[in-house]
């Protein structure tokens, strides 16, 4: 196979910030990753009798973090993950664009929401999620939403790099942030997709997900910041609406996804070290995105390219999911360590000979795929590379010169 072209130059990724059920920051989510997982807690905050269901994973109580169900929960959040990102990448708000991805812009309870279409007519409106984290952080670019539930994170990871490589802006922070609420509660238990068992991805015995809250934030450069180090790469960003049915994700779409993600960043399948799975422990979900990886990257899957599931340990993030995952990544290809998926014990007979991280890849892992899906048929991946990953496209034709001579 020819090995393609970068179509884009890459973007640098200079700061991380998150909070998840495991606590705030990389090390103890991490740890959580590794053993035990984040212990979920029960929803205090509106009634879930109806739901067959009432936990969930939440952010640890932090002092002057509202609580559950405040109307200020999910712009704190968000606030916190983009301060700690943007101390850590040592960048200045000034200039900065913003760009915020949820499944529920507002956070905003069904009852609240109720009580002013009743008297007014109109829905609450306050001040727009991207433009109170903006004011509060100091950003002073452009601010914009990606709502496109749970593959926010991984498609605002898109516009965040259309924007850098186009020349638009030098500096953007990409935060995914989600609380639980009772519309996105009530909503994925009409589609039957969530489990009182908990998320499963892989197993024999998965029926459903468990829904969690988080922010994680990205700062995104130019390839070549000013000061610092880079953390990694974002070298391919790709999405589509491949799907014949708006719950449930198909294998073609997912693949197609891969695929595009690949060929923007100039990489051949057998370059990639690791996958980060949306796989969220739905029957149909994890069947659909193994089908699509095994297109992809064939029997590579049994031999030694790990598949991992993030949700097992903090549950399913919603529209955060894809920049906590990206965060994942990034810290396997920093630590050079691929953790395995959680709760392996009853594998699905279809899957026992893949390497779901049980067994370490054949290199250290330098380039990672990493896989979102979401409601409406929206199928995204994207694609990581450390901060000295191996050559794409004429570059690795350069070194290989280079060698040569």
């Amino acid at each position: 196979m020819a090995k393609p072209e970068p179509s884009e130059p890459g973007a640098g990724v200079t700061g991380v910030g998150v909070l998840t059920p495991a606590g705030r920051g990389i090390d103890p989510l991490w740890r959580t990753l590794s053993a035990g997982g984040a212990p979920p807690r029960p929803i205090k905050h509106f009634d879930t009798t109806q739901a067959g269901t009432h936990l969930a994973h939440f952010v640890p109580h932090e002092p002057g973090l509202p609580g559950p169900g405040h109307p200020g929960r999910m712009a704190a959040l968000a606030t916190a993950a983009v301060t700690d990102a943007l101390a850590d990448a040592g960048a200045p708000g000034a200039g900065t664009a913003l760009v915020i991805a949820t499944t529920d812009e507002t956070g905003a309870e069904v009852s609240a929401r109720w009580d002013g279409w009743r008297s007014s007519g109109t829905t609450p409106a306050g001040v727009p999620l991207e433009e109170c984290v903006a004011t509060a952080c100091g950003l002073t670019g452009q601010a914009v939403t990606v709502a496109t539930t749970s593959a926010a994170g991984c498609v605002a990871l898109g516009v965040a790099r259309r924007m850098i490589t186009s020349g638009r802006v030098r500096r953007v922070v990409v935060c995914g942030v989600d609380v639980i609420t009772e519309a996105g509660f009530y909503g994925l238990a009409a589609l039957r997709t969530l489990s009182p068992h908990g998320c499963r991805p892989f197993s024999a015995d998965r029926s459903g997900i468990r829904i969690s809250e988080a922010a994680a934030a990205l700062v995104i450069e130019t390839d070549a910041p000013q000061r610092g180090r880079i953390r990694g790469r974002l070298e391919g960003v790709a999405a589509n609406n491949l799907a014949a049915q708006p719950a449930r994700p198909e294998a073609e779409g997912v693949a197609a996804a891969v695929r595009s993600a690949l060929h923007q960043a100039g990489r051949l399948p057998a370059e990639v070290d690791y996958v980060n799975a949306h796989a969220a422990g739905t029957r149909h979900g994890d069947a659909a995105e193994l089908s699509a990886l095994h297109q992809v990257f064939g029997d590579r899957l049994i031999r030694d390219l790990p598949v991992v599931s993030s949700k097992a340990a903090i549950g399913h993030c919603q529209g955060a999911a894809g920049v906590v995952e990206a965060v994942v990544s990034l810290t396997t290809l920093e630590r050079g360590e691929v953790l395995p998926t959680l709760g392996l014990a009853s594998v699905d007979p279809r899957w026992r000979e893949y390497n779901l991280g049980q067994r370490p890849p054949s290199r250290p892992p330098e380039v990672a795929v990493s896989v979102s899906c979401g409601l409406g048929g929206v199928n995204a991946a994207v694609v990581l590379g450390a901060a000295r990953a191996r050559p794409s496209g004429s570059d690795a034709r350069r070194e290989a010169d280079a060698h040569a001579g």
